[in-house]
């Protein structure tokens, strides 16, 4: 591995995934998820069952980043989404990084897929929620231009701008 990990990231593969590889997210979720249980599903077949309606909602949007043929992150977005007052938006329903590998840049080029798709499908915002005890995915958010915009019991609703002209990389370019 690099000295910063940016080298570590030269043969990172971000597609989407395919529908039979939902069991293989299983573990990758849980293990993100340790420590914040309180914000995840509960055991395999809660887990199995939230990965299947985020790739039935928008397979599109269903995002994986491998690296040597080892998947160590997963994106779930839809840009079909509507928010408050029938709005579109691209929602970013879950991003993991395996703990290994987060700090590295894995999660920011899952965001920035998630954006070009959200601007290729005319989206003028990306809007997530995130847990309000989460203070590392809150920061990070925050320096990726998301702002909290309300909450809702333990959760803060977040939103950012998205503009056509940012320099995000097609959906396609990988």
């Amino acid at each position: 591995m690099g000295g910063d990990g940016r080298d570590d990231l030269k043969g990172l593969h971000i597609r989407n995934v395919r529908k039979d590889e939902l069991e293989k997210l299983i573990p990758l979720y849980l293990e993100a998820y340790r420590g914040l249980e309180e914000y995840a599903e509960h055991g395999h077949d809660d887990t199995f069952d939230y990965l299947e309606w985020l790739y039935a909602t928008c397979p599109e949007g269903f995002f994986v980043a491998e690296l040597e043929g080892e998947i160590v992150g997963f994106l779930a977005c839809n840009p079909r989404w509507r928010g408050p007052n029938d709005h579109p938006t691209c929602e970013i329903h879950e991003i993991v990084v395996s703990p290994r590998w987060r700090g590295r840049g894995i999660g920011r080029r899952l965001m920035d897929h998630a954006f070009a798709l959200g601007i290729q499908r005319h989206c003028p915002t990306a809007t997530l929620w995130v847990g309000k005890g989460n203070q590392k995915a809150l920061a990070w958010y925050k320096q990726l231009g998301f702002e909290v915009v309300g909450s809702w019991g333990r959760w803060f609703r977040m939103r950012r701008a998205l503009r056509a002209r940012e320099p995000v990389k097609s959906v396609q370019d990988e």
